[in-house]
């Protein structure tokens, strides 16, 4: 997956496997350059939700993961993992830990464009 389509995952909300919301992508992490978590903000704090075989529909990201296992998912924050705690997500998902040590996703920040948006022309006139 290229970096734009990376980016594009911010801009998603998640659902379970089932269509339930979850809440919105708050931060992809990447393994090996591929994206295989995505954090999300709730109520309890943040916690990463698989997302290796998810399907990205209309700005909603499909997890194969149920709601349920996403409330009861250690609560992570927004930092840099240990592998203690890498290696207790993988273990709560029932999934294998990656051999390529796990990273946050810098999303890239658009250039600015040259002209003011079109509400600032408005009242330039």
């Amino acid at each position: 997956m290229d970096r734009a389509a990376v980016d594009r995952l911010y801009d998603c909300d998640v659902l379970d496997r089932h269509g339930r919301p979850i809440g919105p992508v708050a931060g992809v992490w990447l393994a090996g350059n591929r994206p295989l978590w995505a954090s999300v903000r709730r109520d309890g704090g943040t916690t990463l939700v698989p997302i290796r075989g998810a399907q990205v529909r209309d700005r909603r990201l499909v997890v194969p993961v149920d709601k349920r296992e996403v409330e009861d998912a250690p609560k992570v924050g927004d930092r840099d993992l240990s592998e203690a705690e890498q290696a207790e997500l993988h273990d709560h998902y029932g999934l294998t830990v990656p051999e390529q040590r796990l990273v946050r996703h810098q999303r890239a920040v658009s250039a600015p464009t040259s002209q003011p948006p079109p509400q600032a022309r408005r009242r330039a006139r």
